[in-house]
């Protein structure tokens, strides 16, 4: 999950590409392609389309994991906020990857075991198909209205800032292989294409920090030293404040996270696609803490950039600021070539997320809608389906990434953060009532959940708490107010049969 670090630009002369670099992105680009070509092929039925047939190893499945909890948002936005302050936001990154580690040890194996195509099949099966098909269309509205179409702008702003890269050409590049790819082949291009993004991505940011200890006399103890001599590593805050990271916000955001992980289909499609219980929690579990580490590796990146520019500031541009910072920095101190590996690793990092997004669609439109309204339609027809989702799904984002890039929506990163938590942000409280308790019904968590919104939005409104823990106070509420209304609503609610649903009738088989 990124941090709320919102874009700055200042206005500096970009150094332009050269052929070396763009030569470096074509070949990036077309092996993307590559791979979604590969997989076609193999794409008989929406079942291989949106899982694989259920046969992905796990530690692809954590691999993927990780790259589609991260983004090119956090590939610019972590570097940035160390770079600019300390450490003390870094608090975020154990406090999701543990609860991720929870979600895999306490959940995973028994939502495994059911089988579900989304995770949302979970909802009607535990409650009724309403609950089921509102949690789904929350969840393509936020991914298509929001995440999607930030993680291609954004960076496509940093780079039009630092290299003269064209805004839309930059969200037309990105948006359209990607669709490409992941229409193409389906959930095993998407899986094995963040595979490669990620040894690209984990390449160019190793390049990037061997350009900054080169630049610096005495290297590596030299701009470590100098980083904790200004109290640049500065990473735990134990005062009690709700308004600034410190250890009790982290502890309410890992409650919070843990069933926002559990409601985040494009998250859980990797240990669906798992071959079993125990495969998906290995996925899961890892995939967390692959995730920590990445956070922690970017941190770094910011850390170390701090100590370079100190050292050289006549090189930084005057008023830099923001999510451009890592760029700018790409742009101009690592030699020719090399540029594009470390830009192809950009974007590697968010058509990662972006994939994994447009894939999720295409599995909720599939098995959500067309399997609840149209259970009857043909296998052929829902391939089409999801290809055609895919397709849909891609360039709606796309053309909402452009739409803000030509408003000069930049700063409208933290706005969009907020309505995510008012609007969706309480929904994974949903999750928790369903396999936390057996009182909880249709109409208790409906109320639930549009009571969180009301609630979340006058912490926004009236209060100072840190952003960090909006999505706790959204979870929170639901479960309150939706276990409450559903012990009023027993009445009416339908009697339903739980065995295998929550954590305390669940059904241990054997390989779980």
């Amino acid at each position: 999950m990124p941090l709320l670090v919102t874009p700055v630009y200042a206005v500096v002369a970009p150094r332009t590409l050269t052929w070396p670099d763009y030569a470096m992105l074509a070949v990036y680009f077309t092996a993307t392609l590559a791979i979604g070509w590969w997989w076609r092929r193999k794409k008989q039925s929406s079942g291989e389309f949106i899982l694989g047939d259920r046969r992905l190893p796990w530690w692809a499945a954590a691999i993927s994991f990780m790259a589609t909890a991260t983004s090119s948002i956090s590939f610019m936005a972590l570097p940035a906020r160390s770079f600019a302050t300390d450490w003390l936001s870094f608090g975020s990154a154990p406090a999701q990857a543990f609860a991720g580690v929870a979600v895999g040890i306490i959940f995973v194996g028994a939502l495994r075991r059911l089988n579900f195509v989304t995770i949302f099949g979970y909802l009607e099966q535990r409650f009724d198909s309403r609950v089921r098909l509102v949690g789904a269309g929350l969840a393509i509205l936020l991914k298509v209205g929001g995440r999607m179409s930030v993680v291609m702008l954004l960076p496509a702003l940093a780079l039009s800032t630092v290299t003269g890269f064209n805004v839309y050409a930059s969200i037309l590049l990105m948006g359209v292989v990607t669709t490409i790819y992941a229409m193409e082949g389906g959930f095993e291009a998407v899986v094995w294409t963040d595979v490669m993004q990620v040894g690209v991505t984990a390449g160019g940011v190793g390049v990037a920090l061997a350009c900054m200890v080169h630049g610096v006399d005495g290297g590596w103890g030299g701009m470590i030293a100098a980083a904790r001599a200004a109290g640049k590593f500065h990473a735990v805050s134990t005062e009690w404040s709700l308004t600034q990271p410190t250890v009790a916000v982290f502890v309410g955001m890992f409650f919070g996270h843990m069933f926002v992980v559990l409601g985040d289909q494009p998250l859980m499609q990797r240990m669906l696609a798992t071959a079993d219980p125990r495969e998906a929690r290995r996925a899961v579990v890892m995939g967390n803490l692959i995730g920590m580490a990445s956070s922690l590796l970017f941190f770094f990146v910011g850390t170390m950039l701090w100590a370079f520019y100190r050292a050289h500031p006549d090189r930084l541009a005057p008023g830099l600021a923001g999510d451009a910072i890592f760029p700018y920095f790409i742009a101009n101190e690592v030699p020719r070539g090399v540029v594009g590996l470390i830009i192809a690793g950009l974007f590697a990092a968010g058509m990662g997320a972006l994939s994994s997004a447009m894939n999720a669609i295409a599995a909720i439109v599939v098995s959500d809608f067309q399997g609840t309204l149209r259970p009857g339609a043909t296998e052929a027809q829902s391939l089409r389906l999801a290809r055609g989702s895919t397709l849909a799904a891609g360039a709606i984002a796309t053309g909402m990434a452009a739409w803000l890039a030509w408003r000069g929506a930049a700063s409208l990163w933290d706005e969009y953060l907020k309505l995510v938590a008012l609007i969706g942000g309480g929904f994974p409280g949903v999750f928790a009532l369903g396999l936390l308790t057996r009182r909880a019904n249709a109409p208790g968590v409906i109320i639930g959940a549009l009571t969180s919104v009301a609630v979340t939005w006058g912490v926004q409104t009236f209060t100072d708490t840190s952003a960090f823990l909006h999505g706790f106070v959204a979870v929170a509420s639901c479960i309150v107010v939706g276990y409450l209304a559903s012990l009023c609503c027993a009445g009416g609610a339908t009697k339903k049969n739980l065995a295998g649903l929550t954590v305390w009738d669940r059904r241990h088989e054997a390989g779980g």
